[in-house]
């Protein structure tokens, strides 16, 4: 085999002798690139909402109210069925006590707040009484036995059949009928008669608790759940988790959960819990890479890589602006170990055919990257196209993935694809003349050298995404001291004094390189289906229409169960909401309207909206069938205060307007009074006829902004509530619906703006446009490809059979999706751009193989089974190593990490089969077979 004079072969005899140029520059580089990343402040995450009008909608609701409430919702379970026991609810009475006692003494306050009571004094509608951080229907029974006995019975003392009474009396007064909502949708009521009183015998196996608490003091802000919030988020969270722990006790009745109110932490704990197999997935695919290419050096170097890869990808990211998230923090560099050892086994194994030929490693590392040369580059050109193509997206967090990866690709380009095989080359030249015969202890020394190298690579990448990079680094530089340059020192010390025929040396070290010959025994069943390649093809063919049938049924949707362990308080929590809240809650979306309000014909066309909502299916109701709409809200205050004798004298005093005297619905029957209705309530609240504040004025302007942008415009906000939105097509259809009822806001003058958000809405709005963005960079990334390829290899047909497997892996891969219940959501959507750039490198690398023995092969069978023996086998190696590392990771606890691991391991083997089992019958279908020359040689075995 020789070198030729062409560019890639001018190009590796200059990389060859600049090596140590080349390789201390890679680890200076790495060196270098530290420092930005421990010293600049990162550029913050990257968003993953488009624009448009629902994002515009959150945003000003964001900007314009916060409420003066953070809540914790948390379900109360009961051990033993009911909840409405004496036992239960004397066990909740004492812990809502105690949350009170503790939060007094500051126990409840998060880490890095000032310690001091957070609990907020409310007003409880549903039972009129006013009441401390919580006040639940143990509170009014508590109550209720108290009164009813003349202060000589408390609910520590009551029997069961003295709390049923009491249920019974709390929910039958029309005053505190309203804790009726509070119960399970499970609870039943029989009537039964006690001591000659027939009463309704509740039992409920759940009830719902709320925990208030000061929202201003804890940060304030918005009340919202997502990934990526900032530390105001994550210290109410801390607060909640305190809430839960102290509102669970002993749980020797009942068992509790908060529902929701930790999504950052139980992300950040399961994450913790993930890094362990992120960890064994480094480890397992540096451990094959050193079973493929049987080299200790290739173990150690391709670790310490992979280790500087994630180095240079964080630095750069810095350096350059390019935002975390998810994707970028977690799913790029795993997607790394992947492409690097892409990169890495081509290069070596090439390095190590051309030694196993008997040539010396510094003339071996020059023959070889002369030969793999073009594949690298066109592999790592085409996968930098397949991943910038995400750059065209609207959307930050995809636009960053896009240019994340694509450093990503030219990293292990340059450190695994070019500096890693010189580095080898280098270091087996030093000691190329000694004996093969190894002793058992080196052989032990060896192995277990590997295993740390493995290791320490391991541990560093898992902490320098997702721990500490500072130490990350420093574990990094410990392994390349311990595992390569200690080692190196030695080979270098036991080689002095020996003479080193660099050029001839060579064949003393091939018995411990992989041979042509045995690897030949794994390419016949390859060979042999090339021989009925059109039926490949056909086959092919027919299995990726079907493929495709199934694919494009594959619908984008979300549900926490595929983020987080099951078992997870955090999903519990929400299988419990579901299954003793069902229909009557949910998540909150919410409609914004702005306009003139204190105009009748705007209060009567929200009416209208509120009617609409009465017959639309889709969203919760309460016990009693009404539609759930949040409280307060813009009609209610209005209709409240023009009810209250108080507000109206209190109006009359101080603004001089009459506003008795109602309209329709309850309404000031003016415009005038309906401003002054408006006025009073942002100023002082909403009253009760005798003067007891319902909603103070905070609470009235978390919802309703009056006179505001320094006009006569009015900004209000309510809510409806959507039960069952981990399905995204019933949260399309209350949409619809729910849009549907807002049209009687259309065509009124005194609106300027109204239209609908909130988390469910933003949520299907984002996982639309981020994986329908993923989606389209698949085509634009495969005619970019093309073009390239067509440039590349100046030929139509090679460039057309070459990108057949992008498709075919997509396809496939989604239509496993789909088969196996996989969902589409934001990050397998990223598989599907991630396989683009594994399918295309492995198509690359053999159709340059190909075209190369094509060029000294007397027929292209010969040329097929040539390119299957030397990069069929690194394809194979290549795939192994990935997919043996993306298992282990298929067995992490946390479903984020778990899935990605599983479909990426799948997404390898499938490109692997693209490329091996149908690419070779398709380059042959669209090869013309070589005419004999006469100076051709007889035989391709050369």
């Amino acid at each position: 085999m020789s070198s030729g004079s062409s560019l890639p072969h001018d190009i590796s005899s200059w990389l060859d002798r600049h090596a140590q140029l080349v390789i201390w520059s890679a680890v200076v580089v790495t060196a270098l690139l530290i420092i930005p990343l421990v010293v600049m402040d990162k550029p913050g995450e990257a968003s993953q909402s488009p624009s448009g009008e629902v994002f515009d909608l959150q945003d000003q609701i964001n900007d314009t109210f916060s409420s003066p409430l953070h809540y914790v919702p948390l379900i109360v379970e009961s051990r033993d069925g009911d909840i409405l026991t004496s036992a239960a609810l004397s066990e909740l009475l004492l812990n809502e006590t105690r949350l009170r006692a503790r939060d007094q003494q500051g126990e409840l306050t998060p880490e890095g707040l000032p310690e001091r009571p957070y609990l907020s004094e409310y007003f409880d509608t549903d039972t009129g009484r006013s009441a401390v951080g919580v006040l639940s229907i143990a509170d009014a029974v508590e109550g209720y036995l108290s009164i009813s006995s003349g202060g000589n019975l408390s609910l520590f003392e009551a029997t069961d059949e003295q709390v049923k009474v009491a249920v019974h009396h709390i929910l039958s007064n029309s005053a505190t009928a309203g804790l009726r909502d509070s119960l399970s949708v499970n609870a039943e009521s029989t009537s039964v008669t006690v001591d000659g009183e027939e009463i309704q015998w509740w039992t409920s196996p759940a009830i719902l608790v709320n925990v208030l608490a000061d929202n201003e003091a804890l940060g304030g802000g918005a009340q919202a759940i997502g990934i990526g919030s900032d530390d105001v988020a994550i210290d109410k969270e801390h607060f909640s988790r305190n809430v839960q722990e102290v509102m669970r006790g002993d749980q020797e009745s009942y068992r509790a959960w908060g529902v929701a109110i930790d999504v950052n932490l139980e992300s950040a704990d399961e994450g913790a819990e993930s890094g362990v197999f992120i960890t064994f997935t480094v480890i397992a695919a540096i451990a094959v890479v050193g079973i493929a290419l049987r080299s200790y050096w290739a173990v150690a170097l391709t670790g310490v890589g992979l280790g500087a890869l994630m180095i240079w990808l964080k630095g750069i990211s810095v350096l350059i602006g390019i935002k975390g998230g998810l994707v970028v923090d977690l799913i790029v560099p795993i997607a790394m170990v992947s492409l690097g050892v892409d990169f890495a086994v081509h290069a070596v194994r090439r390095y190590q055919e051309e030694k196993s030929l008997g040539y010396a490693p510094r003339r071996a590392v020059a023959l070889g990257l002369g030969g793999v040369l073009p594949a690298l580059v066109l592999a790592m050109t085409s996968d930098g196209i397949a991943f910038l193509s995400n750059a065209t997206s609207g959307i930050e967090a995809v636009v960053h993935f896009g240019i994340a990866a694509g450093v990503s690709v030219a990293a292990s380009f340059l450190v695994l694809g070019i500096a890693l095989p010189l580095a080898i080359a280098r270091i087996e030249a030093l000691g190329s003349v000694r004996s093969n015969r190894q002793s058992k202890l080196t052989l032990a020394l060896k192995i277990s050298g590997a295993f740390g190298a493995a290791a320490g690579a391991g541990g560093s990448v898992i902490l320098l995404v997702a721990v500490s990079p500072a130490a990350g680094a420093g574990m990094l530089a410990v392994t390349f001291l311990a595992s390569v340059l200690v080692p190196a020192l030695v080979v270098w010390m036991r080689s002095r004094g020996t003479a080193i025929d660099s050029e001839s040396a060579g064949s003393a070290s091939v018995a411990n390189e992989p041979s042509a010959a045995s690897a030949s025994h794994r390419i016949d069943v390859l060979e042999s289906l090339t021989r009925y390649r059109w039926i490949v093809a056909g086959i092919a063919a027919a299995i990726t229409a079907v493929s495709v049938l199934a694919a494009l049924r594959l619908e984008a949707t979300f549900d926490v169960k595929d983020f987080f362990d099951t078992k997870s308080d955090f999903v519990i929590s929400l299988d419990k909401l579901d299954e003793h809240v069902g229909d009557r809650g949910g998540e909150p979306a919410t409609v914004l309207v702005e306009g003139t309000l204190s105009n009748l014909s705007s209060l009567t066309a929200i009416q209208a909206v509120f009617d609409n909502l009465d017959g639309n299916p889709s969203v919760g109701r309460d016990s009693n069938g009404v539609v759930t709409i949040s409280e307060p809200n813009v009609l209610q205050i209005v209709k409240d205060i023009t009810a209250s004798e108080y507000a109206q004298q209190q109006i009359l005093d101080t603004q001089g307007i009459d506003i008795s005297g109602e309209a329709p619905y309850g309404f000031p029957d003016t415009n005038e009074k309906a401003e002054a209705v408006l006025t009073y309530a942002v100023q002082s609240g909403v009253p009760t006829t005798d003067g007891q504040i319902i909603y103070t004025a905070d609470d009235v302007r978390s919802v309703l902004r009056h006179n505001t942008l320094g006009s006569t415009l009015d900004v209000t906000q309510f809510s409806v509530f959507l039960p069952g939105t981990r399905e995204q097509s019933a949260v399309s259809t209350a949409k619809r619906l729910i849009e549907k009822d807002l049209e009687s806001l259309d065509g009124i003058s005194s609106i300027n703006e109204f239209g609908l958000t909130g988390s469910p809405i933003v949520r299907q709005a984002q996982l639309e446009a981020t994986t329908g963005s993923l989606q389209r960079s698949i085509p634009i990334a495969a005619v970019a490809s093309f073009l390239l390829l067509l440039v590349a290899f100046r030929s139509l047909r090679f460039a057309i059979v070459t990108i057949i497997p992008i498709g075919l892996v997509v396809a496939w891969l989604y239509a496993i999706m789909y088969v196996s219940g996989f969902a589409l959501n934001f990050v397998t959507a990223t598989i599907g751009a991630v396989s683009i750039g594994v399918g295309i490198d492995f198509s690359i690398h053999l159709t340059e193989r190909f075209r190369e023995e094509l060029a000294r092969s007397s027929s292209k069978a010969l040329a097929m089974r040539d390119a299957l023996r030397g990069t069929g086998v690194a394809l194979a190696g290549s795939a192994a190593s990935s997919i043996a590392g993306f298992a282990i990771m298929g067995l992490a606890p946390m479903p984020l990490f778990s899935t990605y691991g599983i479909l990426t391991a799948i997404m390898i083997l499938l490109a692997l089969a693209a490329a091996l089992l149908v690419l070779p019958s398709l380059l042959l279908i669209a090869t013309s077979e070589i005419r004999p020359k006469a100076s051709s040689p007889a035989s391709a075995e050369n």
